[in-house]
């Protein structure tokens, strides 16, 4: 059966003078190209695990390689083959592992728990490879901005969103903050340091995202009109520009700790999509005034964003607090439907959105 390109080119070739003998070689060297690339991962039917319910480990092959890359999902006790849940995808803070999200609070984790109690399939990726998620990775083309720090020996940088803490700062060193590239003489005393991520690493981190929707998609029939990503730190990072990039796969997105280095950021294409934007205002890795820098951007771009500003909530986990947690679940429960791009929409929000920007959401946070 002639596929949709060929069926085009015959069109052309109808309707023009193009050699019939240049539309056959289009054609063989397009079917060629097709076939050489990869095809897209399966759920494995034969798993232990298939369509299993709860907190587990799962892995798939990366399509070209013989690699398995592994990825931690919940899904709620009540799901049935004929359930659709919605489905939210996660991306977690540099070189972590997929359970990393999981395990946010460290003293009272909240994600599987609000999973199971809001009816919603969550599935956290790798990215890939653990070094190709660092800040600079995910395929990210746009800087973070951090808060500056000291050189060794000279006592601490400045707290996030001082004075000073501008964009380009030097690398930040705390948990779900370092750079993609590992530096020298990394790893001593915990065995040898993993190579530099390379670009192909970076794509693949990016790609690592779409295959795993694709995959949950297909396994727990999950609701295709509510899928939804979220993301701290790095992975916030890839929350922006994959939600920017592939703006019709999502219902609406959250990154948390993640500001940009925006001048070049493609807000418009945001359009179509609800944006929640999580940041803790004690951060000392990532510039807490940086992220609502890039909500008033995009709010003057006529996107629909949210700020929820996390008093007292820190780098790692003011995403993952209880209160936190709540009202991001409230957020993906507020948008059930895509929203088809037109006109430019009323920006920022709900008014209760509105009235978190002003007053602030406050947790205790975690070191």
């Amino acid at each position: 059966m002639p596929n949709e390109f060929s069926m085009k080119l015959y069109e052309i070739m109808k309707k023009t003078t193009i050699p019939g003998v240049l539309v056959t070689a289009l054609l063989m060297s397009t079917t060629s190209a097709r076939a050489q690339t990869p095809a897209a991962p399966q759920p494995d039917p034969s798993s232990a695990n298939y369509q299993a319910t709860g907190e587990q480990d799962k892995t798939y092959t990366f399509p070209g390689t013989d690699e398995k890359i592994a990825y931690h999902i919940y899904v709620p006790t009540k799901w049935t083959k004929t359930t659709k849940l919605p489905l939210v995808i996660l991306t977690h803070g540099a070189n972590q592992p997929p359970t990393a999200p999981f395990q946010r609070p460290m003293a009272n984790p909240t994600l599987a728990k609000t999973a199971e109690e809001r009816g919603y399939i969550v599935a956290a990726v790798t990215g890939y490879h653990a070094n190709a998620t660092g800040v600079g990775g995910w395929n990210v083309p746009y800087p973070m901005v951090q808060v500056p720090r000291a050189p060794r020996g000279q006592g601490g940088g400045a707290p996030a969103g001082a004075p000073g803490a501008a964009p380009g700062g030097a690398t930040a060193a705390a948990p779900d903050g370092a750079r993609a590239a590992a530096p020298a003489g990394a790893g001593r005393g915990r065995g040898p340091a993993a190579p530099p991520a390379t670009e192909e690493d970076f794509k693949r981190a990016e790609q690592d995202v779409l295959y795993v929707r694709e995959l949950m998609l297909k396994e727990y029939n999950a609701d295709p009109n509510r899928v939804y990503l979220m993301g701290n730190s790095s992975g916030g990072s890839a929350v922006w520009n994959i939600g920017a990039k592939y703006p019709e796969l999502w219902t609406a997105i959250s990154p948390s700790a993640a500001p940009l280095e925006d001048a070049n950021f493609p807000y418009e294409k945001l359009k179509p999509l609800p944006v929640l934007v999580v940041h803790g205002d004690m951060d000392t890795t990532m510039v807490f005034d940086a992220s609502k820098t890039m909500v008033d951007h995009a709010k003057a771009k006529g996107i629909d964003v949210t700020w929820l500003p996390v008093i007292g909530g820190q780098h790692v986990d003011a995403w993952a607090q209880p209160e936190i947690m709540k009202q991001e679940f409230d957020f993906f429960d507020a948008h059930k439907t895509k929203v088809k791009a037109g006109p430019a929409r009323r920006s920022g929000g709900s008014r209760k959105g509105t009235a978190q920007s002003r007053s602030g959401i406050h947790s205790r946070g975690s070191k």
